[in-house]
């Protein structure tokens, strides 16, 4: 059976295994895309125990119906048999991320050969894979789609073995081995976990929740001022407004003991 085929049976029995977070920064300002891990190994019945194991990486899709997270779009997958020591990346399908242009397929492909990577199995080799046709409907596309096999150590060749490389316009990716295999600099790093996440963004608050306090003060002390004081402070370069933020009820996350009196 091949690996296309084994991948299918495999996407229904993974598990979630980890929850990352992606943060990019667009026009529009930052946006955080959640990544998922998830990992199955098993024989299938086919084979001998834990002989397949399929991991795939995957962040979530505008474009799914009902649901946060697409069957195929923002994902990129590998699929390992141990016995005949072959691995294959997937989707089967092309190869679709959006929004595009913030780097979401190179992140994704960075965590999958990360995995491969751990598994220690440098000497495994890599299966084709069909390069996308919709991703070389313009020169540009084109060489954008072979820029990124390409930075991970994948090598192009068209159907008929005469183009390799940038020119290729459709045809397969793969390598001789995982080994050969590699992930740029500029993707060493990116994906944060959610527990890192989360801590850093329980400072970041508390950070904000202390600084507000700051503020308020300063607004309780030119509050206190008056009509000719507020003058004064204005006249000596004041650039502060008088704001009133202290007279606004505590929130929650305001807890007293970040003012010290």
């Amino acid at each position: 059976m091949s690996l296309k085929s084994i991948s299918h049976q495999l996407e229904i029995l993974c598990q979630v295994e980890r929850l990352f977070l992606l943060e990019r920064h667009t026009p529009s300002g930052r946006v955080l895309f959640p990544v998922i891990t998830e990992h199955a190994k098993s024989s299938l019945d086919i084979g001998n125990p834990g002989q397949y194991e399929f991991f795939r990486a995957r962040t979530k899709s505008d474009e799914a119906l009902h649901a946060d997270f697409h069957p195929w779009w923002n994902s990129i997958s590998v699929t390992v048999c141990h016995t005949t020591k072959a691995v294959k990346f997937g989707p089967t399908g092309q190869l679709i991320m959006h929004p595009q242009n913030v780097r979401l397929g190179p992140h994704l492909m960075a965590c999958v050969i990360k995995w491969l990577e751990r598994q220690n199995i440098a000497d495994y080799t890599v299966e084709n894979g069909s390069l996308s046709w919709r991703d070389a409907e313009t020169d540009a596309a084109r060489l954008q789609r072979n820029k990124f096999y390409t930075a991970f150590g994948f090598h192009l060749t068209d159907s008929s073995g005469s183009r390799h490389g940038l020119e290729v316009l459709g045809g397969t990716f793969g390598a001789a081995t995982v080994g050969a295999l590699s992930i740029p600099e500029r993707y060493q790093t990116g994906l944060v976990s959610w527990d890192q996440f989360a801590c850093a963004l329980e400072t970041e608050r508390e950070d904000g929740v202390r600084n507000l306090a700051e503020l308020k003060e300063v607004d309780r002390f030119t509050d206190r001022k008056s009509f000719f004081g507020k003058w004064l402070l204005t006249l000596w370069g004041w650039g502060t407004p008088f704001d009133t933020r202290h007279k606004t009820p505590l929130k929650d996350r305001e807890l007293g003991h970040f003012v010290e009196k």
